[in-house]
């Protein structure tokens, strides 16, 4: 652009550049026949491209691996900035978990308006309702009919997630009274907190993982499963104290 005659301010606009950068990239072409940027003068890498590669070997073993527990491991004084700059090379990104899920507006709205209906439940309405969370249910049959869990009569907690929503499991619950639930509201959910101690109670080496996740099915304590329907009622007092949005729970 500048051989054929064009300002620098004209070639800075066209590249959206500051005029600047255009002065300085012409006076080094014409100086050095080269735009090529100079090696800088920063300090040298502290770690090596084998210490990189165990560092980001790391990072894809453990998602959950920190800044630090990786800077312990290199053996080298480096601040987690650089560990974070080096995992970027590899297109790893470090990224903070949601302590509760980001709601908007009309998530708010949506769960307000669902506890606020289920305001006079008592626990005895909450002791009706099979909770689900993606776990597979025995069916029974009762008058050529499909039975949830061998309880007739129960209603089925519908949080339209996927398993939910497929064809065939939508063929199963219209035999069944459901209870739509709002969306992005796992506090409001007690069968969060049962996978979470199931998760926490399973072994690091199992030989057959379904017969594992049974055992441990069938041996949770029910006084805790009793506790934690019997806590709906005040989950959804404390949805309506707080608009909608997260609770405690």
């Amino acid at each position: 652009m500048k051989t054929a005659g064009w300002s620098t301010r004209h070639v800075a606009g066209q590249v959206d550049r500051s005029e600047c950068a255009v002065r300085n990239c012409w006076e080094q072409w014409t100086r050095e026949g080269t735009h090529a940027r100079k090696t800088g003068s920063g300090a040298t890498r502290k770690t090596t491209r084998r210490e990189d590669r165990r560092n980001v070997r790391q990072a894809l073993v453990d998602p959950t691996v920190t800044r630090s527990t990786i800077g312990a491991d290199v053996g080298v004084a480096i601040v987690p900035q650089t560990i974070s700059r080096h995992l970027a090379e590899a297109n790893l990104k470090s990224k903070r978990s949601f302590r509760v899920l980001p709601l908007t507006p009309e998530h708010r709205q949506l769960s307000l308006q669902w506890c606020q209906a289920r305001s006079m439940w008592n626990v005895t309405n909450w002791q009706k309702v099979v909770f689900s969370d993606e776990s597979r249910f025995v069916w029974g049959t009762d008058d050529n009919r499909p039975s949830l869990n061998g309880l007739p009569g129960a209603i089925f907690q519908q949080d339209n997630a996927r398993p939910h929503t497929a064809i065939v499991a939508q063929d199963f619950l219209r035999y069944f009274q459901t209870l739509l639930w709002t969306a992005r509201s796992p506090d409001l959910s007690p069968v969060e907190h049962v996978r979470d101690q199931l998760k926490r109670q399973m072994p690091s080496c199992h030989s057959d993982l379904e017969l594992t996740v049974q055992d441990l099915w069938a041996h949770l304590p029910q006084d805790n499963i009793r506790c934690l329907i019997n806590s709906m009622p005040d989950r959804g007092a404390a949805c309506i104290a707080a608009g909608g949005g997260p609770t405690r729970y």
